[in-house]
């Protein structure tokens, strides 16, 4: 797919919108499913984080979501407990660490991303949703957006360089919150503690005002600033989110084949079927 002389990949997950001068869109493009993240949207964002380097054209990445989320998180029926034998255990296990490095290999991409990403955050951020938008250069919001880690309650652990980054943004206090208890945050405290840099009102000028932002930074002089970029993100923070990439991916991947985590995906993945199916029955009321 080509726009204005830029060669796009045609994605299943994600959408893609090229705006002059030099502003990819890139869309999560699940809304019926509040954009939560399978196996293929983390290949299909690791897949636009590469392009974005071949192609000199682009020069400001902007990532929002479709629909009422940002993104769900990841989506739990990719972990959908099944019956196992000892054989099919290792290739369960197997398979974890094949998306756990693919999942790696993205934060790589996105700590070293020599564009500028902005973030237009136009609901829910949840998981490793929310931990790579403090890898983001700037963060945008909608007023109604909610944050949240939802690590403890599957037993898994802190991703996205959340333990590095979340201390540092938010202080100590409100990152053990959001990693070790879960919980929920809203947009205005985010932006009270500098973790979102601008508040948007309005839900329909959220997008607009991104690619405004993105094509003002993309039209400036693009050495000028990557000379600043390279001093904010130097190579001494870079080296150090690569090491803290690397631990937390580590520590998931032994989390994520623990009985504690498939135990607590189960009993979450009842949990949400269950939901799905009450929201699925007629309400058996007299209609007045």
């Amino acid at each position: 797919m080509a726009m204005a002389g830029v060669t796009l990949p045609k994605l299943q997950t994600i959408r893609l919108e090229y705006h002059d001068p030099g502003v990819l869109v890139m869309t999560f493009n699940r809304p019926e499913r509040m954009n939560s993240m399978v196996p293929e949207s983390y290949s299909e964002w690791k897949q636009v984080m590469e392009h974005t380097r071949g192609e000199p054209m682009i020069r400001v990445l902007v990532v929002t979501g479709s629909g009422r989320a940002y993104s769900a998180g990841q989506d739990l029926s990719a972990h959908a407990p099944q019956t196992t034998t000892t054989a099919t255990t290792a290739s369960v296990n197997q398979d974890i660490w094949r998306r756990n490095e693919v999942t790696r290999s993205l934060t790589r991409l996105l700590i070293t991303s020599p564009i500028p990403i902005i973030a237009a955050v136009n609901g829910p951020a949840i998981g490793y949703a929310c931990t790579t938008l403090a890898l983001c250069d700037l963060v945008l919001s909608v007023e109604s957006a909610m944050f949240r880690t939802p690590f403890a309650e599957l037993a898994f652990c802190a991703e996205g360089c959340s333990s590095l980054t979340f201390p540092r943004i938010l202080g100590p206090a409100v990152a053990n919150d959001m990693i070790l208890f879960g919980r929920s945050v809203n947009a205005r405290e985010m932006h009270q503690r500098g973790f979102v840099a601008r508040l948007v009102a309005s839900d329909d000028q959220l997008l607009p005002t991104a690619v405004a932002v993105a094509r003002e930074l993309a039209g400036r002089p693009q050495e000028a600033i990557n000379a600043s970029r390279g001093l904010i993100r130097n190579q001494r923070y870079i080296d150090e989110l690569l090491e803290t990439n690397d631990a937390e991916m580590d520590e998931l991947y032994r989390r994520m084949i623990s009985d504690d985590a498939k135990l607590a995906v189960a009993q979450m993945f009842a949990k949400l079927q269950a939901k799905a199916k009450k929201q699925s029955v007629p309400s058996s009321k007299p209609k007045i």
